[in-house]
């Protein structure tokens, strides 16, 4: 697979997102496990399977985004991969869903540079590429081993220069592992652009839920702490993405509250009332203060001001100072004084300024200290600096003013010249550089909890840094598709729509039934069309029900169900059915191999903070009792080591420092009692397939 080259010149063209070639024809139909497959049988060009991964099948397929973009979708078959159980869905909250029989990998590459699945793949020794029906490398005549050709599939696979690679079970629940925009390597598309196409390919192809663990980062920021701040929102949430699952027990009410403490902390504590100098985080939101034609009131207030004004650069748009007269922005705020007042006020700064010598520039700070005594308001003399610059004198003489971003100040002084005036005007704004600068300043000062605290900014800061924590460890977003098309998924009259719940005859007691599949129907079926229906959906979703079969309908009497019965009859206007059936000749040690994606490692969660299942963060197992909890909870760092030995309070106050506590072993060496992130961690950017995300 790769991306369709351009001469450079065209990256300067402006990237649109959309599926219009799989959109052009007839729509698609049916759960995901359907849809899927007629989406590959009408739009994909199939490759012959890798000698060393036959469990992993290829299709190419053309798309655009923007510019010609290949699609790659992988199809896993579950059961022979070396990676059975779903580390994201563990950290979701689906780790009880059965094991599906196969996952949807959809992937576009970075560039045609990276050797496509199907075609080529790299010497493990040397790096040259060599054809797929090639176990030697000629370059340093390596001679390649299964092992070594099945590990690099799985290394393409994995590859973290993906621009997208989305993963979908047969049951329709994904998760959106990477999306690398510009910042990310990208020489085409936009994080955007690559997120409207997911987010279209998903409706295409009826998918159920896509979570995100956002670790997003942009220009060195965690982006959903940034996001959350000036939107009130995760990035993802431009999409319809919500809040999932917080770590450490957090939940979407302690989300939003952590939203509006740091947005509404009002700018005006950050300014101390003693006569004391002035420190740069003021001078900075004094800076955008002047410069931003409205009142700047909040922390939200200056983010927004700030990415604004990045966006107004980035993509050229005309902005405060450019091809506007001073007098509209000015006219956007609202004026509780008279025209005297005004013109007071502004004929004091003119007279200090006429005062000055020469071209000397005069700050704004200094503007307005002179000549607050005769005119006796702060406010007044902010709103008529913001319409300053282009009043004239009696000697002919303009106003003009400039940006000083080195010294995050705007300044003032008369020219001879209208011309020079006012392209001084125009000319004077912050460059992208200056912006970015002082963005990252502010967001080390303001939220970031670790890099803040040196910085100690007058202000709430406790409630401040502890909301910030909790805006970071709410990584899990997700998104309901299936709760969108509930109103319009029925797109053919005359067939039936039914939810079918299954139940286990003979089910354990820890035993969690699936998520209910859909069924589509002939308007004329029977009951027994519809069991037929339900073993087939059920058989070919997950592995442990390959050998289902549905015995009974519940909720409805013995005698009323028979299998000529109309199922449009039996069921009414409600279209959702429980069966009930049971595994015919199964095998025990195959059904709990496969039952749950968490595996069959058990496990008991209980930390203080509140945490009863295993959310991706690091933990750690008592010696003791073997049960989890997280580490930093246990007043352990987490970039501290975990001690060779450890009792918890618990069992500490019982007396208790042996018992059963769990070693796990991983990659064949054992690990302390520690339960570790999932590979190469959630939360610093990571997961088994990748998940470092850059947008942009």
């Amino acid at each position: 697979m790769a991306v369709g080259s351009r001469p450079l010149k065209r990256a300067k063209r402006r990237v649109t997102a959309g599926l219009h070639d799989f959109l052009a024809g007839e729509p698609l139909e049916g759960p995901f496990r359907e849809c899927v497959r007629a989406f590959l049988s009408r739009h994909g060009l199939p490759s012959p399977p890798a000698p060393a991964a036959q469990h992993l099948s290829v299709w190419r397929v053309a798309s655009r985004v923007g510019d010609s973009v290949e699609l790659g979708v992988v199809e896993e078959d579950v059961a022979t991969s070396r990676s059975v159980y779903c580390d994201q869905c563990r950290v979701v909250g689906w780790s009880s869903h059965p094991v599906c029989g196969k996952r949807y990998h959809f992937i576009i590459r970075n560039d045609s540079n990276n050797p496509a699945f199907d075609s080529q793949h790299s010497c493990i020794r040397c790096g040259a590429l060599i054809s797929s029906s090639c176990w030697r490398c000629s370059s340093c005549h390596y001679e390649m081993t299964s092992d070594d050709l099945e590990d690099q599939a799985y290394l393409q696979l994995e590859n973290t220069t993906h621009l997208l690679h989305g993963v979908v079970h047969a049951n329709g629940y994904g998760h959106l592992l990477r999306v690398n925009g510009r910042e990310g390597g990208s020489k085409f598309l936009k994080g955007s652009d690559i997120m409207s196409f997911w987010d279209n390919l998903c409706k295409v192809l009826h998918v159920r839920k896509v979570t995100v663990i956002d670790v997003s980062k942009k220009h060195g920021m965690d982006y959903r702490l940034l996001h959350a701040v000036t939107a009130g929102r995760p990035w993802y949430g431009d999409w319809g993405y919500q809040f999932g699952a917080g770590s450490y027990a957090l939940d979407a009410n302690a989300y939003q509250q952590a939203v509006d403490t740091i947005s509404n902390v009002p700018l005006s504590c950050l300014f101390s009332l003693a006569r004391t100098p002035r420190t740069r985080l003021q001078d900075v939101i004094s800076f955008y203060r002047s410069l931003s034609d409205r009142h700047l009131v909040t922390v939200r207030d200056l983010f927004c001001c700030l990415t604004g004004l990045m966006n107004e650069v980035q993509s050229k748009v005309p902005g405060f100072h450019e091809n506007k007269k001073i007098e509209e922005v000015s006219s956007g705020l609202l004026s509780v004084w008279t025209k005297d007042d005004i013109a007071h006020a502004e004929a004091a700064m003119i007279r200090v300024l006429q005062a000055v010598n020469g071209s000397k520039w005069v700050s704004w700070r200094a503007l307005r200290g002179s000549t607050f005594r005769s005119v006796g308001s702060l406010e007044l003399l902010d709103y008529c600096l913001k319409g300053l610059a282009g009043k004239s004198t009696n000697d002919g003489k303009f106003v003009v003013r400039q940006c000083n971003a080195e010294m995050s100040t705007i300044e003032f002084r008369l020219e001879a010249n209208p011309e020079q005036a006012s392209s001084a005007q125009i000319s004077r704004r912050p460059s992208r550089d200056n912006l970015l600068c002082d963005l990252i300043y502010l967001y080390d000062t303001l939220l970031n909890p670790v890099t803040s605290e040196a910085y100690k900014p007058l202000g709430p800061q406790e409630s401040v840094l502890g909301a910030a924590k909790k805006l970071l460890d709410c990584k899990q977003f997700i998104k309901h598709y299936d709760e969108l098309s509930q109103n319009h998924i029925q797109s053919n009259p005359f067939a039936l729509y039914v939810w079918c719940h299954m139940e286990l005859v003979d089910q354990p007691k820890d035993y969690t039934a699936p998520p209910p599949e859909l069924l589509i129907l002939p308007s004329a079926a029977t009951v027994l069309d519809l069991k037929i229906q339900a073993t087939k959906a059920f058989q070919e979703t997950y592995l442990m029900f390959q050998r289902f079969q549905v015995e009974d309908l519940l909720g409805h009497v013995e005698d009323d169900v028979k299998d000529s019965t109309s199922v449009e009859h039996l069921l009414g206007a409600n279209k959702s059915v429980r069966i009930r059936g049971r595994c015919l000749l199964a095998d025990r040690q195959a059904l709990e191999h496969f039952r749950m994606e968490r595996g069959t490692e058990m496990w008991t969660v209980d930390c203080s903070c509140g945490a009863k299942d295993d959310d991706g963060e690091r933990m750690m197992a008592c010696d003791a009792c073997g049960v989890w909890q997280h580490t930093r909870c246990a007043g352990i760092d987490d970039h501290d080591d975990v001690p060779a030995k450890f009792v918890c309070k618990k069992c500490t106050v019982l007396g208790k420092t042996t018992g059963h506590g769990v070693r796990l072993k991983r990659g064949g060496t054992s690990v302390r009692w520690c339960k570790e992130e999932m590979p190469s961690s959630i939360t610093e950017g990571a997961s088994k397939y990748g998940q470092l995300t850059t947008v942009g």
